[in-house]
């Protein structure tokens, strides 16, 4: 009896019935941060290439995110292979540790191995049913190369597709070489069907002289035959079991004309994928005209699924009702009842039921999980990132400044919205954080209870906001106007000019530094704002643009000046002393007394684990440290303004606007390099690199008019 998913959250411990008794399987959930563990109605899909079916399971290739995923029959999601990084490696180790590299076609074998068309890799390669990942054909080389060889051996060129027969040959649509390949059993590689070049042609003759265009999708039928999506071409082609190619459905014009007529006088438009029932009717992806179309043995196309339109309109209605928006791939369930289909830029898995001709959704929320928002940080769109925090769990918090929201990065390397909509307001108190609205946040600082405080604009002046352990999110500080005013008063009513830093003691007391208003200020546990520093720091001489604040593990305070080009520290008693700076407004004295250093514009300060002051020089585009003997060193950048260095000495890498600073347990450095766009890692060895944001960042604005080149690539 075959189990169909449904969206109910399943246990995390299954049992089945085996022929010695009960036998305890154990769910494995290695990706909670793409949604592994949740009903997969609930989890939001990157692009998906290929789908398989088995009594259990559903199977997908998540290619945007180079992941094998598989959702079982309670409904439940997880990642059977691949670690989210583009490369190739782990061959004979776990599927989950190896790397793929835009994993397309997919298919299970009679043992219940999956052969995936790891396509930007230029191999096929094989999970075994015990999570063993090896690869059975392709050198790694794009290229057409290796006939009557070993198929390890063999060129292949982004292999968009794999099938697999009864006798255990293995077939591979080399898409970019125009060709179907063949491995048999023993692994010996031949070419099953088209010349090379692209074109269409070869119809009643051996397949091995027929041309084919970006052949996409393949599938065999009970008999031995092969049906091919012949992508380019917009035609489905049939290799029956003696070699001999046909057109079985499509004219050859990219249109949707033909339904209720013969399938070789209708259009098609880049049809991606076929499924071929033991009936003999069969299944096309039309994929640009959004339309599933059925072939039946008499060779009679109609429209199944799809109207063309591509719009979202819903779930449960017929199926012919039903848009679709490019669908992709597709695969019948082993009894034939069901059809599932890749619904690919609707985010989607859809399963027609054909009792029924009605349309669901059995994965996918409709949100595409990406580069970015969410998926890997690495690919995300920083748009001046400000400040930085880092959770007890390791998570960094940034303040994605101009996208008016902020990011979680997690140690694994995924990004996530923490708090804001995108859109900039002050709306939302009192109610979860993602909701809210903010604008341009800047500064972000834990205090011991794990309450986030974020400084933001508002109006002409700023708000200080609060986000509890439970996420939601209220007004704690600021007025919205520009100012000095509210000494004494709850911090409500205070206003302030320009909110530089903050930072929080061990009793959960929190500190500004204003840079633009000469004194530091401090609002208490009972939400009262007040100066501190006393009359020593009334006394100091100059102008005081406290830029950066920070607190020791006594509770004393240091500040970073950026006025008079030194660092103050204040005791617990309110007295102030310099720390670091002769008031030089230049960068010398590395490898000197901090004392005697130029610090040409102070900015962030930062403790490390081990005790020793870092500080950002936003303007001098260095980070340098002051250690326990009081010797100040550069620790990261050049002095130039740029973007470069990843991989090798921080010292020698460029850096452009570092802006905030935190450190993990580990005692490994995590900064904002605003200008880059980028979050950036100095590890405990000095080597930098970076571990969010790409080149480029931000979000465009609506309205702005652009231009664009399409290319239509295959």
């Amino acid at each position: 009896m075959k189990v169909h998913p449904t969206a109910v959250f399943g246990f995390l411990v299954f049992f089945y019935l085996t022929g010695m008794g009960f036998a305890l399987v154990e769910e494995k959930f290695p990706y909670p941060e793409f949604g592994d563990g949740q009903p997969a109605l609930l989890v939001p899909l990157g692009l998906v290439d290929g789908i398989a079916v088995d009594d259990q399971n559903i199977y997908f290739s998540d290619r945007s995110n180079h992941l094998i995923r598989k959702i079982n029959h309670q409904g439940i999601i997880t990642t059977i292979a691949g670690n989210g990084i583009a490369d190739f490696r782990g061959d004979g180790g776990p599927a989950l540790q190896a790397s793929l590299n835009c994993p397309a076609g997919l298919v299970l074998d009679s043992q219940g191995n999956i052969y995936v068309a790891d396509r930007n890799n230029h191999r096929v390669r094989k999970i075994s049913r015990n999570g063993i990942i090896t690869t059975v054909a392709g050198n790694g080389i794009g290229d057409y190369s290796g006939d009557d060889g070993p198929a390890l051996e063999a060129s292949l060129n982004l292999p968009s597709d794999v099938a697999v027969d009864r006798e255990g040959n293995l077939f591979i649509s080399d898409r970019s070489n125009n060709r179907i390949r063949k491995v048999d059993p023993q692994g010996t590689i031949t070419t099953y069907a088209g010349l090379g070049p692209a074109w269409y042609g070869g119809d009643y003759d051996l397949a091995l002289d027929a041309y084919l265009k970006f052949p996409f999708g393949i599938a065999l039928d009970g008999n031995g035959n092969l049906y091919i999506a012949d992508r380019g071409n917009n035609r489905i082609r049939k290799v029956n079991s003696d070699g001999i190619i046909t057109t079985v459905a499509g004219d050859g014009l990219f249109a949707s004309r033909g339904d209720r007529g013969p399938a070789t006088r209708a259009n098609l438009a880049y049809p991606t994928d076929v499924a071929v029932g033991t009936s003999g009717n069969y299944y096309i992806a039309d994929r640009n005209n959004s339309l599933v179309r059925k072939v039946t043995p008499l060779g009679i196309i109609s429209q199944i699924v799809g109207t063309g339109v591509t719009h979202f309109n819903g779930d449960q209605g017929l199926a012919p009702e039903t848009n679709l928006h490019l669908p992709f791939a597709v695969a019948l369930s082993a009894d034939e009842k069901y059809l599932y289909i890749v619904d690919r830029n609707h985010f989607r898995i859809r399963k027609l039921e054909f009792a029924t001709q009605r349309i669901t959704t059995v994965a996918g929320n409709g949100h595409h999980f990406k580069e970015g928002n969410p998926g890997k940080a690495l690919g995300a769109l920083l748009n001046g990132p400000w400040g930085l925090e880092i959770d007890k769990s390791g998570n960094l918090i940034v303040a994605d400044q101009s996208n008016h929201i902020l990011r979680k990065v997690t140690p694994e390397g995924f990004i996530f919205n923490f708090a804001g909509n995108g859109k900039p307001g002050e709306s939302g108190d009192g109610k979860p954080a993602k909701a809210a609205t903010l604008h341009k946040p800047t500064i972000l600082v834990y205090d011991p209870h794990q309450n986030l405080y974020v400084a933001v604009r508002s109006g002409n002046g700023w708000r200080i906001r609060k986000i509890n352990p439970q996420g939601q999110i209220s007004w704690f500080a600021g007025n919205s106007k520009v100012g000095t005013e509210g000494d004494g008063e709850p911090a409500k009513n205070a206003s302030f000019y320009v909110i530089a830093d903050m930072a929080a003691d061990s009793a959960g007391n929190l500190y500004i530094a204003d840079r633009a208003n000469p004194f530091v200020r401090k609002i208490d546990r009972n939400g009262i704002i007040t100066r501190i520093g006393g009359t020593d720091w009334a006394k100091l001489e100059g102008d005081i643009h406290p830029n950066g604040i920070e607190l020791d593990a006594k509770n004393n305070i240091y500040v970073s000046d950026s006025g008079s080009s030194r660092i103050w520290k204040i005791n617990s008693h309110g007295g102030v002393s310099r720390f670091a700076g002769n008031g030089d407004f230049e960068d010398h004295g590395d490898g000197g007394p901090a004392l005697n250093a130029g610090i040409r514009s102070p900015g962030d300060l930062k403790f490390s684990p081990s005790g020793e002051l870092y500080v950002a020089e936003e303007r001098g585009h260095y980070i340098r440290k002051i250690d326990s003997r009081g010797i100040i060193h550069r620790v990261a950048g050049t002095g130039v303004a740029g973007f470069g260095g990843d991989g090798g000495p921080a010292l020698q890498a460029q850096i452009n606007g570092p802006t905030s600073m935190v450190f993990d347990q580990q005692g490994n450095l995590y900064f904002t390099d605003r200008v880059n766009g980028r979050i950036r890692k100095v590890d405990t060895q000095g080597i930098i690199s970076t571990v969010a944001g790409k080149e480029h960042g931000g979000y465009l604005e609506e309205g702005l008019e652009i231009n664009l080149i399409i290319h239509n690539f295959p």
